[in-house]
């Protein structure tokens, strides 16, 4: 029960932790787009 509780009052802290991977695959997704625009964008 007192785990339950510590993750409520973790709020938005506790669905950064959960949602971790998804996070840093969008962020991972946008630096290679990025990167694709940077190097290829005169050509496209």
């Amino acid at each position: 029960m007192q785990r339950d509780d510590d993750k409520e009052a973790g709020g938005p802290w506790a669905a950064i932790q959960a949602r971790s991977g998804v996070i840093i695959a969008a962020v991972g997704l946008v630096a290679w787009v990025a990167l694709l625009w940077f190097m290829f964008g005169d050509v496209l």
